[in-house]
């Protein structure tokens, strides 16, 4: 049996692909920062490493011991959640390449499988997207196989939005007419599995619905009882914020420059997915 490093594997994504994983009988060893998320991955895999991808003094050989596979979805949440102080930079470029460098020093991969986002290149003074891009670059000239799969907005995300709909504060971004085709992790974790032993450098996938960003904040608003008109917030109040943000806290901003930037543009990747994002809330809210 092959045997598949995950690393992310505490997220909404990095769980969907541990039991696609799991599905096709892999064996796998996952990652996890504290012992307490390390119980929470159990059974779900094999093995468990206590360690910080961003922390190299954390990282040993032992961890790449007799793996033949790995799978990154290791990355800073977008959630706003979370508190932490950490950047895109520091998290999705550095914290990846401290495992590939730890694997081109002492791994013997056979591939490695890294989540990117979809459309990233052409946002490269975004931070989240920049970071996602400047490691997909440095893993594709590393030597090591690899494929890079690339999808646009995640069911999951989405929940983010939810208790903001709740209190009936959520709102579209500019006159939200922009599109693009979320995905369920489900269907990108397989994908993902699937790229083991496909030949492609690059996957792009979205979902099979295409939605205005205005339509997508409608979905949420109605799902929770809001069925009246769903406010706009115009840009310019945005462009007037992110500059202040910027001063007091740089992964609040980060994170509110990809969300102003992102609901500008048509972000359509090719359909491949099957399931409905109105069925998924309708699941879990």
């Amino acid at each position: 049996m092959k045997k598949v490093l995950v690393l992310g594997a505490t997220g909404a994504l990095g769980s969907c692909i541990l039991e696609a994983l799991k599905q096709q009988r892999y064996l796998v060893r996952a990652t996890a920062r504290t012992p307490l998320k390390a119980e929470q991955l159990q059974p779900s895999a094999d093995e468990v490493f206590v360690c910080d991808p961003t922390q190299p003094d954390t990282l040993s050989p032992e961890l790449l011991q007799g793996v033949d596979f790995v799978i990154s979805a290791l990355g800073k949440s977008l959630s706003l959640k979370d508190k932490s102080n950490s950047t895109f930079h520091g998290v999705d470029f550095q914290g990846n390449l401290n495992v590939l460098n730890l694997a081109k020093a002492h791994g013997r991969l056979e591939k490695f499988v890294y989540v990117a986002a979809f459309k990233g290149e052409f946002f490269p003074k975004v931070a989240y997207f920049k970071a996602h891009e400047d490691f997909a670059r440095a893993l594709l000239q590393s030597g090591i196989q690899a494929t890079i799969v690339k999808p646009p907005a995640l069911f999951s995300a989405f929940m983010e939005l939810v208790p903001f709909a709740r209190k009936g504060m959520l709102a579209s971004l500019g006159p939200g007419n922009s599109l693009t085709n979320p995905i369920h992790e489900m269907e990108v974790a397989e994908a993902c599995v699937n790229a083991l032993s496909q030949p492609e450098t690059t996957v792009e996938l979205g979902g099979p619905v295409n939605y205005t960003r205005l339509e997508l904040m409608q979905l949420i608003n109605k799902r929770m009882g809001h069925f009246r008109l769903t406010p706009q917030l115009p840009y310019w109040v945005a462009h007037t914020a992110l500059p202040v943000l910027k001063l007091f806290n740089r992964s609040l901003y980060e994170k509110a420059h990809f969300l102003v930037e992102v609901t500008k543009t048509d972000c359509l990747a090719p359909a491949k997915g099957h399931l409905r994002l109105e069925d998924y809330l309708a699941e879990h809210v």
